[in-house]
Formats: structure tokens, C-alpha cells, sequence
């Protein structure tokens, strides 16, 4: 026991009294067996990281912010240093050189359920928004959806799973005033049974759905190709073999 602890002491004694050229060294022989190709792919990845950290961290803030901004949450972020080249040309994020200030650039730049609105309101061709595409704007786009389907403002088509799925400008409404004595004689309106109803619809001018006279169309055509199609079986022996479309000479005349 006695002799794990005076290891343990020793080389703690070493640790601290290791020069910084003696920590370079020993950085340098640790990493002797990493390939100069490894070693750039190392450094490539790890600014990377940093470049979508930044990312994460402008989008969280919705709002531009300066480098210096930046750098109290990414020490590592300098004006000359790769980061900041890479965000300059990012497609996610905007650069002001100005004020040197970089802000999220989302798919959409909705922010509020009155801006998805008016933007599902001008979609040409009453067309739809995929929620998906949502994902990275600045709206709470679970609520914000829910609530505007439930005051039909939008239309929405759910997955299977009963998520919403596209979502699309309600064009009509449901909800409308209807006038009580409107109400009153829609509800005392009789419908006749069949015969007498084609009878009045005849009488008033009116013509019938196009589906019912099609029926009746398909049933004539049925009943005309019955009668068509309708074979004359010959009965009498003899005639079998005669063809009496030509004139018929017996032989030997």
C-alpha cells in the first residue's frame, strides 16, 4: 500500500513540475502516430462543431448578434479564425458586414400564427405547406397549429399517427349566421317519395342528377344490346352446312 502512494506522489511531483516545452513534447510524441490527412480531419470536424454550435446558439436567440456575443457563450470564435469564415457563407445564417453580426435564417421567417396565415392565404392554387418545412422557423408550431385549426383559420391533414401532416388556408369557413325563419322553413320542408318527386322536378323544369340519368341511360343500353346480341338457333338437319346468305343451286342443275 505504501508503495502505491509513493507512486502516486511522484507523479504528482512531475505533473506539477512540468514545464510548458516538456508538455509540448510530450503532447507532440502522443500525437506522432496520427497522420498528417488524420490530424486535418480532426481539425476540419472540430470546427465544424463549433460553426453549428454558433448556429444553434443564433437561432435560439432569434436576433441578431455580434461576434463578441457570440464569443461569451464559443470562446473560441475569433474574426480572423475559420468559424467565422465559414458562417460569412453559411446558407442558415445571415451576415451583416456592418455591424459584423450574424442572425438565424430559417426555411420561413414566420414568427407569429397571423404571419402562417397570410402566407398559407397567398399560396397560388389554393396550395398547401408542408409541416415539416416549419420545423426550423420561430413558431411553436404544434400549438400554433392547433389552435388555428380549432378556430378554423386552417385547414389541416393529419398521418397516420394523427400528426398534423400539411396544413392548408381554410378558403371556407364553416361558421356562418344563418337567418332563424330561414332555419325554421328549411326544417318544414318535405321531401316526396321518388315517382312524385321526378314527377315535380319535371313539372318545375328541372333535371334530374346526372348520375341517376345515367343509370337509366346504361339500362337502356343493356336491355338494346340483349335484343342485339339475341342468336336465331337453326333447327332443321338438312339446312346444317348451307349458306343461305348465297344462292342456293342444287347439285347436278
Amino acid at each position: 500500500m505504501s508503495d502505491l502512494s509513493d507512486y502516486q506522489k511522484r507523479m504528482g511531483a512531475q505533473r506539477r513540475t512540468m514545464t510548458p516545452s516538456t508538455a509540448m513534447s510530450y503532447r507532440a510524441s502522443r500525437d506522432s502516430a496520427i497522420s498528417p490527412q488524420q490530424a486535418r480531419a480532426h481539425e476540419e470536424a472540430t470546427i465544424l462543431t463549433r460553426v453549428q454550435q454558433i448556429i444553434a446558439f443564433l437561432k435560439k436567440s432569434q436576433r441578431p448578434c455580434t461576434a463578441d456575443e457570440i464569443r461569451m457563450h464559443i470562446s473560441e470564435f475569433y474574426d480572423d479564425g475559420p468559424e467565422f469564415q465559414h458562417l460569412t457563407t453559411n446558407a442558415k445564417v445571415e451576415y451583416d458586414a456592418a455591424t459584423s453580426s450574424f442572425a438565424y435564417r430559417p426555411s420561413f421567417n414566420i414568427r407569429t400564427p397571423e404571419e402562417l396565415v397570410e402566407y398559407l392565404r397567398k399560396l397560388p392554387d389554393r396550395g398547401g405547406l408542408e409541416v415539416q418545412r416549419l420545423k426550423d422557423s420561430y413558431l411553436d408550431t404544434t400549438s400554433v397549429i392547433a389552435e388555428l385549426h380549432k378556430t378554423q383559420q386552417i385547414l389541416v391533414m393529419f398521418d397516420k399517427f394523427n400528426r398534423p401532416r400539411y396544413i392548408f388556408y381554410n378558403h371556407m369557413p364553416l361558421e356562418h349566421t344563418i337567418d332563424e325563419d330561414m332555419k325554421t322553413s328549411w326544417l318544414q320542408l318535405a321531401v316526396p317519395d321518388e315517382p312524385e318527386l321526378s314527377r315535380e322536378m319535371d313539372r318545375a323544369g328541372l333535371k334530374r342528377m346526372q348520375a341517376e340519368a345515367r343509370e337509366e341511360k346504361e339500362q337502356l343500353d343493356v336491355k338494346k344490346t340483349k335484343k342485339a346480341s339475341r342468336v336465331t338457333k337453326i333447327t332443321n338437319t338438312h339446312l346444317v352446312g348451307i349458306d343461305l346468305t348465297k344462292d342456293y343451286v342444287p347439285e347436278g342443275k
